[in-house]
């Protein structure tokens, strides 16, 4: 990130000091810049690590669920496929061969009724939204 982000470098602090704290002294496993505008949307999803999402310019709302809501979110599994460069402007989607099938949710708390297991309405999302400066924290698996 120091590399390709240099000139946003400046602004990060060097240490989180409770997040140092939370991780032993050790380095984070990644760190990772999400840059989007009003128009980005994130499908729902859950991550096998913990999250900081620091929020820098403009809001961002996020709709959370607990780990023990997994069986209200309908699941299909969809083949593995990376995009690879087909021409200057165009890129394909190829299978990777051999790959296991990944989980993918087709269930959106925002249109609850549509894709639904039969546990779905027992869903009680928690919607988060955050203004520049804010911090969220997320669990692994949220």
């Amino acid at each position: 990130m120091r590399g390709e982000y240099s000139d946003l470098y400046s602004d990060v602090p060097a240490d989180i000091p409770w997040a140092t704290e939370a991780l032993g002294g050790a380095d984070p496993d990644a760190v990772n810049l999400w840059i989007g505008n009003s128009r980005s949307v994130t499908a729902l999803h859950k991550d096998n690590y913990e999250n900081i999402y620091c929020q820098v310019r403009g809001e961002k709302c996020f709709v959370l669920l607990p780990p023990v809501e997994t069986p209200c979110v309908n699941i299909t599994y969809l083949e593995q496929a990376t995009y690879a460069r087909s021409g200057e402007d165009a890129l394909t989607l190829v299978p990777e061969v051999a790959s296991d099938k990944i989980p993918w949710p087709i269930w959106d708390p925002d249109i609850p009724d549509t894709n639904a297991t039969a546990l779905s309405h027992l869903s009680i999302p928690l919607r988060v939204d955050l203004a520049p400066g804010d911090l969220l924290y997320l669990p692994a698996l949220w």
